[in-house]
């Protein structure tokens, strides 16, 4: 990414408007499945190397700020905050988060080469994503 995207203040209206409104309505009963699928398949175009990398794109694509809380054998925790993850959650009661974790599951699954999937939850201010690899993994930052 050019260091113009990387400065570039993310505008948050837009986001909302159609992560937490338009696609709700199109997608109906499907959003959640279909959106965490729709995350995967984006993980899979890029293809980053390293939790760093994940992170920076978690910012760039105005995901939030992701940070890793947890790790056990066949198990990650993952926090989800910043501006516009409270921004949404204050917005939206029903705000999804499945696009962004199946895109971590995708990217887990890149770097550790096993199956993953993953599930998320949400609080007032922050979204929780647990990550379930097939083995047990440990990822370097």
């Amino acid at each position: 990414m050019t260091e113009s995207i990387q400065n570039q203040e993310f505008d948050n209206f837009s986001l909302i408007l159609l992560r937490d409104y338009l696609l709700p309505e199109l997608l109906q009963n499907d959003e959640s499945e279909i959106i965490y699928w729709a995350g995967k398949s984006l993980a899979m175009k890029f293809k980053l190397t390293s939790i760093d990398d994940i992170q920076r794109f978690f910012i760039s694509a105005g995901f939030g700020n992701l940070t890793k809380t947890d790790q056990k054998s066949i198990e990650q925790t993952w926090i989800l905050d910043g501006p516009v993850i409270k921004e949404r959650l204050e917005n939206n009661l029903d705000a999804s988060f499945s696009l962004e974790t199946g895109f971590l599951a995708q990217q887990i699954q890149q770097l550790s080469e096993c199956g993953t999937e993953a599930q998320w939850s949400k609080t007032k201010t922050t979204v929780t994503i647990r990550v379930v690899t097939e083995v047990p993994v440990t990822l370097s930052e």
